[in-house]
């Protein structure tokens, strides 16, 4: 079995790379041929990618889809050929725009692999045309969350085999939970995606009150918002905006809650460490994402979405709760058993007739 795997490009501190170098190293570890394609050179893969994987760039400048298509085209299905793989997998719908017509061109299977909410486009036509290709073209589609596989049911006139398969969780931590600690995190982009405005304004309202004396919350990122949220945590004592690191180990290890105000996601790779760290969460249950990791009491709360005073709340009755919060970080790490490598491999394994 011959695979290839096309993105934007792999140089991106993302959960899309960062899980698409975890199934791709998965494959190769289960004597999977693999390629990677970048549709533009950005620098080297930021996650650990497998020594036996070959990266080429189709292009060294950036280009545009609509405008370059047969040359984008021509360079894939001549790659494909080449290299005589047997199934392309497109990361994210977008490159469904090109990918479908290469993999179909070059004779070979093509399985579009959606990282997106399907109701979030972020303004970008060439996103939902991309998955109206990816429904009626592509052999097979794979989205991240049941609740998504709905929405596309839903949507489009599907003719692709729909399949779930969520992201990888790394594998669960040993060390004993932080319960002393009064240590918040969230990381994650600073973009409007992200809610940290929202987490801020929980925030203060948290510092106004006697059960949150002493605690602490670090955001972790970078992004387009630093600026306006810096400003924001200006009268806030106890909020710390630091960049962001590939290598959140650390700060795992002494977090006692993790946060994601997140307004939409797809299924966060950060929930899914946070639960193999065994530190609980409290979440907006924002539509596809947070209810596939988290389970309501048992490894930490959701709160309806955009709630900043129903999140402040949360928060304040975990920090309260010692022995409780102890108990979500022991369940956390058995929900992660459910999207350790071994589980989430069988399902690529058998979709790929590899089983």
């Amino acid at each position: 079995m011959r695979c290839a795997f096309v993105i934007q490009h792999i140089n991106a501190t993302g959960g899309t790379e960062r899980s698409a170098c975890a199934v791709m190293n998965g494959l190769v570890q289960r004597d999977v041929t693999v390629h990677l394609l970048e549709l533009v050179g950005n620098g080297p893969p930021v996650f650990p990618l497998d020594d036996r994987i070959p990266v080429k760039s189709l292009f060294e400048k950036p280009v545009k889809i609509f405008s370059s298509w047969p040359r984008i085209v021509g360079k894939l299905v001549r790659y494909l050929k080449r290299h005589r793989i047997d199934t392309l997998i497109v990361v994210e719908a977008t490159h469904a725009l090109y990918g479908v017509a290469a993999a179909r061109l070059a004779g070979c299977r093509c399985i579009v692999w959606e990282h997106f909410n399907f109701n979030i486009a972020l303004g970008r036509r060439k996103r939902v045309w991309g998955r109206q290709i990816a429904a009626r073209w592509a052999d097979d589609v794979v989205v991240l969350t049941a609740r998504d596989k709905a929405l596309w049911q839903a949507g489009l006139s599907l003719k692709a085999s729909l399949s779930v398969i969520p992201n990888m969780a790394p594998r669960v931590w040993q060390t004993a939970y932080a319960q002393t600690s009064r240590f918040v995190l969230t990381a994650g982009r600073l973009t409007a995606q992200k809610g940290y405005d929202l987490l801020l304004k929980a925030w203060a309202i948290i510092e106004a009150d006697q059960r949150g004396a002493g605690w602490c919350l670090l955001i972790r990122g970078d992004g387009p918002e630093r600026l306006m949220l810096l400003q924001q945590a200006g009268c806030l004592k106890r909020v710390t905006i630091a960049p962001a690191t590939p290598h959140l180990d650390d700060d795992y290890r002494q977090a006692a809650l993790y946060v994601c105000s997140s307004r939409y996601e797809g299924l966060p790779m950060v929930l899914l460490e946070a639960a193999s760290a065994g530190v609980p969460v409290v979440a907006f249950d924002c539509e596809t994402g947070p209810a596939e990791v988290v389970v309501p009491e048992e490894t930490g709360i959701l709160v309806p979405p955009e709630d900043y005073i129903g999140l402040a709340e949360a928060l304040l009755a975990l920090m309260e709760q010692n022995e409780k919060r102890r108990a979500m970080s022991d369940m956390g790490r058995l929900k992660a058993l459910e999207f350790q490598e071994g589980p989430i491999m069988d399902r690529w394994m058998a979709l790929l007739g590899q089983s």
